[in-house]
């Protein structure tokens, strides 16, 4: 860590020279959160400093951005299309990532944690590449906890944070008193939810007899005694005390039991969460993983400027705009995760996959393709592909593999890039996340190509 750390000082450096710059930025919570970091940073310094978000960096979003800025640097993408920025770009441009790196490709403004042997998948995401380097801009401690955000919203944190993600990110934002981590019930909606819309609302994991059925939850709280009204006021899951939180595991865990769920699937109910203590106690921005799905929001329903603004501290107009497209965010999935649920999956010899056309936004299908391994619509046996039509010319396609399934030797980003080359496409990300853009009525070739690959890495082929 300490050669990475050395080539975040050096990234510091060059950026003090700089002046006029324009910070490009993925539009999730993990881009939204580096974009933020790194234009609070540069403007504490005094900068000229823009930004803009895409969804990602295709060929034709890069002809957009050829006239912003003197200086252009890239965070949480842009390793992908290295080769084409390189060649189409003629001012200089740094690029602060944690994507999967072409093989032979590198630059000398490139700050990226395989130079220094981390996983970028798993130990550090964007916002912590990013992170890395405003540690060196100045007295940035305070931006810790968007890095934190960032590497929860980019689902590096379902066993804990690990890697640079806990010993600096997560340390320095503990020690500014801005995160408390600790073990508890990891369900969404544990902090800005009621209690019974914390169980009602739950799609990952979908709770058997629970999610989605208001009268089975209600009957559930009563049964087990959980209380969840004090009056007249709703109460949550924060608002229990440490008693009456292990009695509510308790019974969740005896319900789950008898439909089906093993004693090792239930335990993963609990995790290591992480609080904002200095958010309010009942805002979405009080808890990582609500704060990340709030940014998420933003940014895949088309504002991802709002979720940049109320990262960067905005608690009044911007952060009522994207409270709204929250509630967006939260319906589509619901529908998209019913549809599935109804159509059901389709599978190959080593795949399972799933086309939404329409139906799904092409912008949050990939969430919902998690979604379907907590709901249990199929076992996580092999890794599933979900596509959607982006637009008239475009399907967008997004990959998702259980942990289980890369430590067998699977690599999404190889499979998404060979499939998506086979058919004239883009692709890029993780071993256990990565998406591609493909024409469409590529969709039967890409989908072959895919399930080769996949059965290759696996060694079945």
């Amino acid at each position: 860590m300490d050669v990475f750390l050395q080539l975040a000082k050096h990234m510091a450096n060059v950026l003090r020279s700089w002046d006029d710059i324009v910070v490009v930025g993925h539009y999730d919570a993990d881009g939204i959160t580096s974009t933020a970091i790194m234009v609070s940073a540069l403007r504490r310094l005094g900068k000229s400093v823009d930004f803009v978000n895409l969804k990602q960096l295709y060929s034709d979003d890069v002809e957009k951005i050829q006239d912003l800025g003197e200086y252009l640097v890239f965070v949480d993408f842009g390793v992908g299309q290295l080769p084409f920025l390189r060649e189409n770009l003629e001012k200089p441009f740094m690029i602060l990532d944690h994507h999967r790196i072409p093989p032979g490709e590198d630059h000398p403004l490139l700050l990226h944690p395989s130079f220094a042997g981390m996983d970028g998948a798993r130990e550090i995401s964007g916002a912590g590449v990013t992170y890395a380097v405003a540690r060196y801009l100045g007295d940035n401690a305070d931006l810790a906890k968007l890095a934190v955000v960032g590497a929860v919203g980019d689902l590096q944190a379902r066993d804990g944070l690990t890697g640079f993600n806990k010993v600096v990110s997560l340390a320095d934002a503990v020690a500014a008193g801005d995160i408390f981590a600790y073990t508890d019930l990891a369900l969404y909606g544990r902090v800005s939810r009621p209690i019974p819309y914390m169980l009602l609302f739950s799609t990952d994991p979908i709770l058997p007899g629970l999610t989605a059925n208001e009268r089975g939850v209600f009957e559930f709280l009563d049964r087990a005694h959980i209380p969840y009204k004090d009056g007249d006021r709703w109460l949550h899951y924060v608002d229990l005390s440490e008693e009456e939180k292990r009695h509510l595991f308790s019974e969740l865990a005896v319900y789950l039991m008898r439909r089906g769920w093993s004693p090792e699937r239930v335990k993963l109910l609990m995790g290591e969460v992480y609080d904002l203590p200095k958010e309010d106690l009942y805002s979405p921005l009080r808890e990582a993983r609500e704060f990340a799905t709030l940014l998420n929001a933003c940014g895949r329903h088309g504002y991802p400027e709002i979720g940049v603004r109320v990262s960067m501290g905005d608690r009044e107009g911007w952060y009522r705009e994207a409270l709204a497209l929250l509630n967006r965010h939260r319906e589509a999935l619901r529908r998209g995760i019913q549809w599935v649920e109804s159509v059901g999956v389709s599978e190959m010899e080593y795949i399972y996959y799933f086309h939404a056309g329409k139906v799904i936004p092409a912008t949050i299908v990939g969430i919902v393709a998690g979604m379907v391994y907590g709901s249990g619509i199929v076992p996580p046996t092999k890794p599933i592909i979900a596509m959607a039509y982006e637009d008239e010319d475009y399907v967008k396609v997004s990959a998702r593999a259980t942990r289980r399934l890369v430590s067998r030797g699977l690599d999404l980003s190889v499979v998404m890039r060979r499939a998506a080359e086979a058919v004239g496409g883009e692709a890029g990300g993780h071993k256990p996340a990565a998406g591609a853009r493909i024409p469409r009525g590529s969709e039967d070739e890409f989908l072959s190509v895919a399930n080769r690959a996949v059965g290759e890495l696996l060694g079945f082929l």
